[in-house]
């Protein structure tokens, strides 16, 4: 080869790389600048004295078994409105619930969306919102499509540990619980390959979690509470929290407080104008509808 020839091929080679090398570092701005992330907490100024009027979990427990599903309500409040969509819990995108979320969307047009979940990261480009998140990445979705906002309706995760400590479990019963609860609502969908491996990425960022952080480090310290609670079984690899959960995991109320926030911040933000999109489980839809409802008239 001549010495023109080299200096040719090198010349295309260096524009070669440098053509690669920019495309990579457009690409990944563009995944970057276009990614889902954890989605924001918002904050209740204070409790709604509506929260008094909430079903509670015994209330809930006549309704279970009858009320509609998805049930849906709207519910005027102060100059805005909200509306409730208490979905099944999916992550087929073909599920005719996908569909009815869509309709009642773009029906209402909100101007926020509460979710529930916090959701994470997820590249819309390479990934299905609703088989990585279920309906709450349906809803995220269309709220990123309109260009409103979206908060998680989570509260805030001390709040929500201090409320279960607070109904007399131990950290190590309360640990487990929320350890190991992604799990437990994962395998309505099917087994995941290692379960191990779905617990200790939930580890990795629950562990830290004020009021529980540093009792359960590891699964192996997971497998060796669940045997000092449940010595007889069932395996916590083979627990759906579908229709209910054993022994003391079913008897905590991790519900109550994550509820009464939900209604606090869906009043807060309706009263300002809004109008607020929320998708939660159909439970929670039932238990706060008496809620957000318009109070009863006295006699």
């Amino acid at each position: 080869m001549t010495c023109i020839a080299r200096r040719r091929l090198a010349v295309v080679l260096a524009w070669t790389l440098g053509s690669i090398g920019a495309v990579f570092v457009l690409g990944v701005g563009y995944f970057g600048a276009t990614a889902w992330r954890r989605l924001p907490e918002l904050a209740a100024t204070a409790p709604s004295a509506r929260c008094d009027r909430i079903l509670s979990a015994d209330g809930y427990g006549l309704l279970m078994d009858t009320h509609a599903r998805p049930y849906v309500f709207r519910a005027p409040i102060g100059r805005g409105e909200a509306l409730v969509f208490g979905a099944e819990h999916v992550k087929d995108p073909a599920h005719a619930q996908c569909a009815e979320i869509v309709r009642a969307w773009d029906e209402f047009r909100p101007t926020v969306a509460l979710v529930e979940s916090r959701l994470g990261t997820m590249f819309p480009q390479l990934m299905d919102p609703v088989r990585t998140f279920g309906e709450p990445g349906l809803v995220h979705g269309l709220a990123r499509r309109d260009g409103i906002r979206t908060y998680t309706w989570e509260p805030p995760t001390k709040t929500l540990i201090q409320s279960v400590l607070g109904q007399g479990f131990s950290k190590e019963q309360v640990a487990l619980r929320m350890h190991l609860g992604p799990y437990f609502s994962n395998l309505r969908h099917g087994r995941p390959e290692s379960p191990e491996s779905f617990v200790r990425d939930t580890l990795a960022e629950r562990n830290r979690w004020p009021g529980i952080e540093g009792v359960l480090g590891s699964v192996a310290d997971i497998d060796a509470a669940w045997a000092r609670a449940f010595p007889a079984g069932p395996d916590w690899r083979d627990v759906s929290d579908q229709f209910g959960l054993p022994g003391f995991l079913g008897a905590m109320d991790l519900n109550l407080a994550r509820d009464r926030h939900l209604v606090s911040i869906v009043e807060e933000l309706a009263a300002q104008g809004e109008r607020v999109f929320v998708i939660a489980g159909s439970s929670h839809a039932v238990k706060v509808h008496p809620a957000l409802a318009p109070a009863p008239s006295p006699d």
